[in-house]
């Protein structure tokens, strides 16, 4: 028998303090994102430079989506079959429309970049973000701004300008803004100038530390090939990864900008992979196909494609959905409608319903008849299948497709998190419905 050595306490003492020492350094390469911002199911971006239109983005949503439909002269029903969708989820979304989960009042691509129309761009942004109304009679809107990114050389001007404005009105409270999209970065030594331009500006403007969260384009061959880099250096702040197809592949010199290219779905599953990694979520481009009337085409044609743009927009967004992504850029009202038809079909009530059983199926196993591995509804089931139930329940809480009370006695929130309304109602369904 193999004896013990004399200093064997010691040892496991020594070893568990080191332990601790690790895993708590390893801790800050995860970030800890408040709940609201898992809420990213579509970015509406919008030119800060148009405020006309930049209101209608914040607080009409896909309202136009009706008046949309019989200018084209296209039914709810023919829309749904077009989508292969059943009618009743379009039907609930035209009678009910929603806002977007997040706005990007955009200070970059969206606007001509002059110094006029850029100063302008700051200055609408700034009254929007005060005035606006973010939130209707639903849970709010993420309110986001993109500045120039480093290649243009205002970013600092932009950010500091657009703080200066809030920070007068806010009094040393938060500012109205609850990130930024940051564009073109390329490098990790870029993180950390952008988050120490943010740090000194949170003390210029006396506002709390560490308020703004930042989301970052990946949009170039540096960025995809720097991920992982880049995340860890940017977890303080960090509350998503976004694919930018078009810069990539002007980037890569792709032959076109193809939304199914394997290239491009190489760098979507590198900003899935890593967003999993760092614990936010994964946001994809835009599909550039708008769903609008062309002139040089008569009616019929222009219903033609109008259906057959919203199919691409829908197939994208159920394509991203699928790669594992939590939200899609949108640059319109319809895009909007079908996006979020395509991310709520995720979130299908008996599919939840599901999770939540294997929930308690686990729970049972483990804590009253002292097993571990067990057979829910013939499917091998053990903490990791749990693990998996929770996260995908919590992301339903997140988008109003779980009851955040029940999520609480299920362990998958916690009452901090809960931000009234507890219960946010889905895209389209009646209050009182199923779900």
């Amino acid at each position: 028998m193999r004896s013990q050595p004399p200093n064997l306490s010691a040892a496991i003492a020594h070893a568990e303090e080191r332990q601790a020492e690790v895993t708590a350094s390893l801790a800050t390469r995860r970030t800890d994102l408040p709940l609201r911002y898992w809420r990213q199911q579509a970015h509406f971006t919008t030119p800060a430079a148009d405020e006309t239109m930049a209101r209608k983005a914040i607080e009409a949503g896909t309202a136009p989506m009706a008046r949309l439909l019989d200018r084209f002269g296209v039914t709810a029903a023919e829309l749904a079959a077009h989508l292969a969708v059943e009618a009743g989820p379009v039907e609930r979304l035209l009678e009910a429309p929603a806002r977007a989960p997040l706005v990007m009042l955009d200070g970059e691509d969206a606007q001509a970049l002059r110094d006029d129309v850029r100063e302008a761009g700051l200055a609408a942004a700034a009254r929007l973000l005060l005035s606006a109304d973010w939130s209707g009679d639903g849970p709010p809107t993420l309110r986001f701004f993109r500045p120039t990114g480093f290649n243009l050389g205002t970013t600092v001007h932009d950010l500091y300008d657009l703080l200066s404005s809030l920070a007068a009105d806010a009094g040393g409270r938060e500012v109205p803004l609850d990130g930024i999209v940051f564009p073109k970065l390329e490098h990790p030594e870029e993180v950390d100038l952008l988050y120490e331009i943010l740090e000194r500006a949170e003390e210029s403007f006396s506002l709390p530390s560490g308020q703004i969260r930042v989301a970052f384009l990946i949009e170039s061959a540096w960025a995809a090939a720097q991920l992982p880099e880049i995340a860890r250096r940017a977890t303080g702040r960090l509350c998503g990864l976004i694919f930018g197809l078009a810069d990539y592949s002007a980037d890569v010199g792709l032959s076109q900008i193809a939304n199914d290219h394997p290239l491009a779905d190489w760098a979507r599953a590198q900003i899935v992979n890593v967003c999993g990694a760092v614990g936010v979520p994964a946001i994809d481009g835009m599909t550039l196909d708008y769903p609008v009337r062309d002139p040089a085409l008569d009616d019929a044609a222009n219903r033609s494609r109008f259906l057959e743009r919203m199919k691409l927009v829908y197939t994208d967004a159920v394509r991203a959905r699928d790669f594992g992504m939590q939200g899609k850029w949108v640059g319109h009202p319809a895009q909007l409608f079908a996006t979020l038809l395509a991310f709520e079909e995720g979130f299908a009530p008996e599919a939840l319903e599901q999770e939540a059983a294997k929930i308690e199926a686990y729970r049972v196993s483990v804590d009253e008849e002292g097993r571990g591995a067990t057979i829910i509804g013939g499917v091998m089931s053990d903490r990791a299948t749990d693990r998996h139930a929770r996260g995908r329940l919590r992301q339903a809480v997140a988008v109003g497709r779980f009851d955040a009370e029940r999520a609480a006695r299920l362990g998958i929130v916690t009452r901090d998190e809960m931000e009234p309304p507890a219960r946010i109602e889905p895209p389209g369904r009646k209050e009182g419905e199923a779900g």
